[in-house]
């Protein structure tokens, strides 16, 4: 498969530091690609790269096969972008804003501005822009980047202050985005178990250099898998479970919890183990790593 955005040992060096080290990164068409890294990591300097917001140092990069920083490049408006909150006419409606914004960018179909205002659910809203939450103005920031009709929308930190209702929104937005108009996706955002619930792929990138990239199903896999149980009498059931099962490694918690990490017998025999030795299991739950465990495990930012 092409990639439809591929950067070849891209790099930006800010005076005597490097924002991005030099860096090799493709994007497949249809996928949601997840940037994580700390604050400073060198996320939002491969955006920008990206977006030809700023010059690289070095490297290329190539949307869609062809040169990204190429003026007659028509693949660039294929891409819609979202750096950084835009900064819209606060006395102006949704409508009037993406009107101004469709002259700048030679947008002449009026039916598109209603179409994208529909898409992210703003098409009947009259009030000013002014009196907006953050969440609608994130939804009109990506009308705007919708507004050329793009097959990829990249997104950095969308969510950053969104309440849990406005994430919850904008999730569904994504998907949308994604699974029914086919749009890719590259996002980036500090709320890594919101990245899990959206992104198929995970790029890890650290002092400007990418450290690993890995699916969600790799990730699942690598990762470590625990058995919670609550029970009426853990001192007993601890006891059962250390003559039954060897070298079990466990800790209980204050709440008559027993956490077994990792299980190495099938969690329905220990159900059954404790059970027949008349303990009583009130809860019984597998957890596997979660992707901000992942992150945090991994020492990303320590």
């Amino acid at each position: 498969m092409n990639p439809v955005i591929q950067t070849k040992q891209l790099s930006k060096k800010f005076k005597h530091d490097y924002g991005l080290q030099p860096t090799d990164f493709n994007l497949y068409e249809g996928e949601i690609c997840a940037i994580i890294g700390r604050n400073g990591a060198g996320k939002s300097t491969l955006f920008k790269l990206i977006a030809n917001q700023i010059h690289p140092t070095s490297g290329s990069i190539k949307l869609f096969g062809e040169d990204g920083y190429n003026i007659n490049n028509q693949g660039r408006k294929r891409v819609g972008f979202m750096i950084e909150t835009p900064e819209f006419i606060s006395n102006f409606t949704a409508y009037q804003n993406l009107h101004y914004f469709s002259i700048q960018r030679g947008v002449t179909n009026s039916e598109k501005l209603e179409e994208v205002l529909t898409l992210v659910g703003l098409k009947n809203i009259t009030k000013k822009v002014k009196q907006y939450s953050l969440g609608m103005k994130q939804r009109l920031g990506i009308a705007l980047a919708l507004l050329t009709g793009p097959d990829i929308l990249v997104l950095d930190e969308p969510i950053n202050g969104l309440d849990a209702q406005g994430i919850k929104s904008f999730r569904d937005l994504i998907l949308k985005l994604n699974e029914e108009n086919g749009i890719t996706i590259l996002i980036s955002s500090h709320i890594l178990n919101e990245l899990q619930q959206l992104a198929y792929r995970f790029v890890f990138i650290e002092n400007g250099e990418i450290i690993e990239d890995i699916s969600k199903e790799q990730m699942l896999s690598k990762g470590k898998r625990q058995l919670i149980i609550k029970v009426d009498k853990p001192e007993s059931a601890v006891r059962i479970l250390e003559e039954h099962i060897e070298n079990i490694n466990y800790k209980v918690l204050h709440n008559k919890e027993i956490v077994i990490e990792p299980p190495n017998i099938e969690s329905s025999d220990i159900n059954k183990l404790l059970l027949n030795n008349n303990i009583e299991v009130e809860e019984f739950k597998i957890e596997t790593t979660n992707l901000e465990d992942y992150f945090l495990n991994k020492g990303v930012g320590n």
